[in-house]
């Protein structure tokens, strides 16, 4: 798939799903969950839905997401949840904690809590505890028959959610949006300070930004967006100055709103003047 979700644009998809009171559906759940790079974005993922987790599909939650618990406490947490609600037999459940746990016995005391589910599973799954290895491997194998399944289904979901993206953003005004930016990042490194960990990054607000600061105007060769997009909006591509791979920030002074052409000149080129006027730009928009 050449279109993708980042971590940011999926949670900001479960907060406008949730101020329009809908019913997420089962297929765009797992849409999001494919484009999920690792464990502590599946745990921001899931905690995001906060009250709305009882929303969540039970097919969605016993399937697809019970693969990607790295945890052991998750995952009796989110079966806790399952079977509190259901009676249906979801055996993947107490497998997955049984290839989380960290003993044979344990894994016998799973075995015998299924029973009383009307889940039987074989002793064999007893010699399966501590099976982390099993975890990364059922994760492949989902995202394989995701991408083969799937695959057309997700242009269509990503407008929508472009078209829905466009709507929310259109009611927050300029100088709201740079507020929101900024008090964030505070609370980010006032969370670093007293040792809390913070993922909720907010790259969708601060791309956001860049291309309305940028007015449709490339910030290094200063002509119009070659075209608009879908939404009618002109197509910019945010760049980060520092790269983020070089440990660059992910703030509204480190990035710019740059046309395709001159994006890829940068990354290729990688010119003194270039740098030095884009640096220039980025630091002008901290004015707006």
């Amino acid at each position: 798939m050449d279109t993708k979700m980042d971590l940011s644009e999926i949670l900001l998809w479960i907060d406008l799903i949730k101020k329009e009171k809908t019913r997420p559906d089962l297929n765009e759940l797992k849409m999001m969950l494919y484009f999920l790079e690792d464990y502590k974005q599946v745990k921001e993922f899931y905690n995001q839905f906060g009250e709305y987790k009882n929303r969540l599909p039970f097919k969605f939650l016993a399937h697809s997401l019970i693969h990607f618990l790295e945890d052991y406490e998750d995952c009796v947490e989110l079966k806790k949840h399952i079977l509190s609600k259901t009676k249906r037999n979801y055996n993947s459940l107490f497998i997955h904690q049984i290839l989380l746990c960290k003993s044979q016995e344990e894994a016998m005391n799973i075995i015998a809590e299924a029973k009383q589910y009307d889940t039987e599973l074989g002793e064999i799954w007893a010699s399966r505890y501590d099976s982390i290895w099993r975890v990364k491997n059922n994760q492949k194998i989902w995202k394989e028959g995701i991408e083969h399944d799937q695959a057309e289904l997700f242009p269509e979901m990503y407008e929508e959610f472009c078209e829905m993206k466009v709507k929310y953003f259109e009611r927050i005004p300029l100088e709201q949006l740079k507020q929101n930016i900024l008090k964030e990042q505070t609370n980010e490194v006032d969370n670093r300070k007293v040792g809390k960990v913070s993922v909720f990054p907010r790259s969708v607000y601060i791309k956001e930004f860049a291309k309305r600061v940028s007015k449709g105007i490339c910030q290094l060769c200063d002509e119009k967006a070659p075209f608009v997009d879908k939404q009618g909006n002109p197509f910019l591509e945010v760049h980060h100055i520092k790269y983020l791979s070089q440990k660059g920030t992910d703030t509204i002074d480190n990035v710019v709103a740059l046309c395709p052409n001159c994006h890829r000149k940068i990354h290729l080129l990688e010119l003194d003047e270039d740098f030095k006027k884009i640096k220039k730009k980025a630091l002008r928009n901290m004015e707006f």
